[in-house]
């Protein structure tokens, strides 16, 4: 049996650059792995078909092809002598922004490669760079999901491109946060960079400041040691969509305010929403209060 961790995470800053022309759009943001996370349980059964069994466990996510997890094990080609029980423990919820289908399948991509991932990309991850084994395991990455490289590489990074430029940053110290998102409530990763698409020129001229460039430095210089130094550099270009069209997003933004946060971010592309507390005693008030008052949510900190 086999047993992996597989971290949510933050976008701190996210900045839709352009559209490629592959239909894709080219990010800069600075992610960060959090502690709430999934889990999986993996145990081989004699090799049948369909070669996976996924069995999940909290929330309601696809079992079959349509899971990242059946995509990376037949990727990494751990079914070709195999099959395979997966028990998920899905704690992460589905198109909230939180990376949740991302990190499964990079949890297993790290586990059946070896860990071969940290040894062999280089530090300015660009694409292109480096052969053998590091080019196949970010071929693998970039088929299964834009934010896969990250979670390969972990804690805290400067990400670019389309999601496989990763230049790791030092981690963070592990500030509290509230993750929250609406009963009923997803938004497609899809549906958001359309929204988003007819818009980006007039965001690029409405920054004041390069938010993912500015975070980055100041990570990097040791400059942010309390959650009130990262409030003011927190960034998301989809909040100016998302929110604007999903009014149960603007009552919970607003509520979490009144609660105490310091400062609330969309997470990501998706509906969760995250506020960045002052302590763990502030985090863990205001998720019993929302979860009282019906909307999923959870006390977490910054983490590996």
């Amino acid at each position: 049996m086999i047993e992996l961790h597989a971290p949510a995470k933050i976008n701190l800053t996210l900045e839709v650059l352009k559209r490629r022309a592959d239909g894709y759009h080219t990010i800069a943001s600075v992610m960060h792995t959090l502690s709430l996370h999934d889990t999986l349980i993996l145990t081989p059964i004699p090799k049948r078909r369909p070669p996976i069994i996924l069995e999940v466990g909290g929330f309601a996510v696809p079992t079959d092809e349509r899971n990242l997890i059946w995509r990376a094990l037949e990727q990494v080609g751990a079914t070709a002598q195999s099959g395979w029980h997966v028990r998920l423990i899905k704690r992460i919820p589905p198109q909230g922004g939180l990376g949740g289908g991302s990190s499964d399948a990079a949890a297993i991509v790290r586990y059946f490669m070896g860990g071969q991932f940290h040894k062999t990309l280089p530090p300015s991850g660009e694409e292109g760079a480096g052969e053998g084994a590091e080019m196949e395991l970010l071929a693998i990455a970039r088929q299964l999901g834009s934010d896969v490289p990250f979670f390969l590489k972990g804690a805290c990074a400067r990400v670019g491109g389309r999601g496989e430029q990763v230049q790791p940053l030092p981690a963070l110290p592990p500030f509290w946060w509230v993750l929250a998102q609406p009963p009923d409530v997803g938004v497609s990763t899809a549906w958001a960079y359309a929204q988003l698409s007819s818009r980006l020129e007039a965001l690029r001229q409405a920054r004041m400041f390069a938010p993912t460039e500015t975070l980055a430095a100041a990570i990097r210089q040791g400059a942010i040691q309390t959650p009130e130094q990262l409030a003011p550099l927190l960034h998301n270009d989809f909040e100016a969509v998302v929110l604007d069209v999903l009014e149960p997003l603007q009552q919970l933004r607003a509520r979490m305010e009144s609660l105490g946060a310091i400062r609330v971010l969309l997470c990501g592309s998706g509906a969760a929403q995250g506020a960045l507390c002052a302590a763990q005693s502030d985090a863990e008030r205001i998720a019993s209060i929302l979860q009282s008052e019906g909307y999923w949510a959870v006390a977490a900190q910054l983490g590996l």
